[in-house]
């Protein structure tokens, strides 16, 4: 029983040092998969979830988080005070203070005033637990 393992174990060494080792056979020299899925460009774009967190982090995240409402109050010729509001964007100052949780849920919080204002009027999408019960099996 002893003699078996050892020969499983050394014919299965030499078939997979023996495949490393041809040319052609390992995926890095392989030219025919290359062509297919290049190794490069996983490491050069990043991955999906990455592209996807930096996506959401510059269209929503950081205008919601660093923008503040600044009121303008003009006066019209007729006397008419005219009040607008816009969002200016705050630069974060330069600090070299760590990254603290505190800092975190501040601005989670900000995000999520904001985002609440963003969505009052439209309307509110269904949760999971609504979707699935409209199914016909599952639900009513």
């Amino acid at each position: 029983m002893n003699v078996s393992h050892v020969f499983t174990a050394v014919t299965a060494l030499l078939l997979i040092s023996g495949c490393a080792n041809r040319e052609g056979v390992s995926p890095s020299q392989n030219k025919s998969l290359q062509i297919v899925s290049p190794s490069t460009t996983a490491v050069s774009e990043g991955g999906g979830m990455q592209r996807s967190l930096d996506a959401w982090l510059k269209e929503e995240w950081t205008p919601m988080t660093k923008t503040v409402p600044v009121e303008t109050k003009t006066t019209a010729p007729d006397g008419t005070v005219v009040t607008t509001t816009t969002m200016v964007e705050v630069p974060e100052p330069e600090d070299n203070e760590p990254f603290t949780l505190q800092k975190y849920a501040d601005k989670w919080k900000v995000y999520h005033e904001n985002k609440a204002k963003m969505n009052e009027g439209k309307p509110k999408e269904p949760s999971h637990i609504e979707m699935m019960g409209t199914l016909p099996v599952v639900g009513k």
